[in-house]
């Protein structure tokens, strides 16, 4: 089995909301194999929701990192008004497998 190619288990795992008039596309980290980024098909007026979906397919524990690494990441990349508005319970989940880890 080949451990470097994930499996398409596709979850989303948090969804951030941006004001609508941001230029969302050039803050958004480069996708890879492990996330990328889907436009919310609804979302609260003046505002965008963009959900993060991760690959699973390394595990729930990988997955959970790659999330919090993922909005690590939008939260540093100048977009304003950046809010996670769904997906605490995988970013949770992250800090604890890190805090875990780090014994």
């Amino acid at each position: 089995m080949n451990m470097s190619v994930p499996n398409g288990s596709w979850t989303v795992v948090a969804t951030v909301e941006v004001d609508e008039n941001e230029a969302v596309a050039q803050f958004l980290p480069r996708q890879t194999t492990e996330f990328r980024f889907e436009r919310a098909t609804a979302s609260p007026q003046g505002f965008i929701w963009i959900d993060v979906y991760v690959d699973f397919g390394f595990g729930v524990e990988h997955g959970a990192r790659v999330a919090r690494t993922v909005i690590d990441e939008l939260a540093g990349c100048g977009l304003r008004d950046l809010r996670v508005v769904a997906g605490a319970a995988y970013l949770e989940l992250a800090q604890t497998a890190f805090t875990a880890g780090a014994h």
